[in-house]
């Protein structure tokens, strides 16, 4: 066999073996929907003082995420608001673990509403900033939107929910 054709045959066989890899070597990328539902554990408020109503506030939130894909598992997020009479943006950090100890941290970013009734809504985009377990590695993101179901008030637990949409990409194993 000429070298010419012994390297036509060689290269032929390389190129099949790549082209037949398996899927595993390539990045998962996963598009999910889900429902997180959750309280305000504690809320910390402070007024500005250069208009009535205009407020800085932090929050402590704890909830269950559920999602399409099965996955169940708990949300711990903390929210900075800058809100004038209930309306403005917030900025938020977010840790879900998932029943297998897998975690993702999104960092969010969206508006809060103030509606007539005393509730609110909000809504906004968020990144995936890490993950652990089988999120190691995660890139991507997605939006939200959701609702405060009762008013504010000191002492008592104010139900939630927030709805989203996630894509995101995660490393070949």
């Amino acid at each position: 066999m000429s070298q010419r054709l012994w390297f036509t045959v060689v290269s032929f066989v390389v190129f099949a073996a790549f082209a037949a890899a398996p899927a595993a070597w390539a990045d998962k990328t996963v598009k999910e929907k889900g429902r997180i539902v959750y309280h305000f554990v504690k809320v910390e408020v402070m007024e500005i003082g250069d208009v009535p109503g205009h407020i800085l506030g932090i929050v402590d939130q704890r909830g269950l995420v559920t999602v399409d894909t099965g996955d169940v598992g708990t949300w711990s997020t903390k929210v900075v608001v800058d809100l004038m009479n209930g309306t403005g943006p917030h900025q938020a950090y977010s840790v879900t673990t998932f029943e297998d100890k897998s975690t993702t941290i999104t960092q969010a970013k969206g508006v809060t509403t103030s509606r007539p009734d005393g509730t609110s809504t909000f809504e906004g985009t968020f990144t995936y900033i890490g993950g652990t377990g089988r999120f190691a590695g995660i890139k991507g993101g997605g939006s939200y939107a959701g609702k405060r179901m009762a008013p504010l008030s000191p002492g008592v637990p104010v139900d939630s929910f927030q709805d989203y949409a996630a894509t995101y990409t995660l490393p070949s194993q």
